[in-house]
């Protein structure tokens, strides 16, 4: 049986709104724990976010916020690992190859005009 369109899209928006807010929800225990999150969650969320937008709905504050969040994850440089059983010198050595690695990076992606 199908509906007149208006409530039933209504209802469905309604629907992505509160199961993009479970997922959020989810995602942002796993961020304050420290724990993995699945690139299927994260994608899950970005295309409801989507849906959302293109139908001119809000998004829930915390699909925002944990979106956001992740973003700001993905700019911010990854602490470097220790060298287990490395001395300070090594240590030293590998932090600072994975900083130089990290800044060719930068400087190529500098000249790339997509980047913000």
């Amino acid at each position: 049986m199908q509906g007149n369109g208006t409530g039933d899209s209504a209802g469905r928006l309604a629907q992505v709104q509160r199961l993009a807010t479970e997922l959020a929800a989810k995602v942002r225990y796993a961020q304050i724990v420290a724990r993995a999150i699945p690139p299927e969650q994260i994608a899950a969320l970005v295309e409801a976010a989507r849906l959302l937008q293109e139908r001119g709905e809000p998004w829930p504050p915390l699909v925002g916020e944990v979106l956001q969040r992740v973003v700001d994850d993905m700019e911010r440089p990854a602490e470097p690992e220790p060298v287990e059983g490395a001395t300070d010198a090594e240590a030293a050595v590998a932090n600072l190859t994975r900083f130089g690695e990290a800044f060719r990076r930068d400087e190529m992606s500098a000249g790339d005009p997509d980047r913000t």
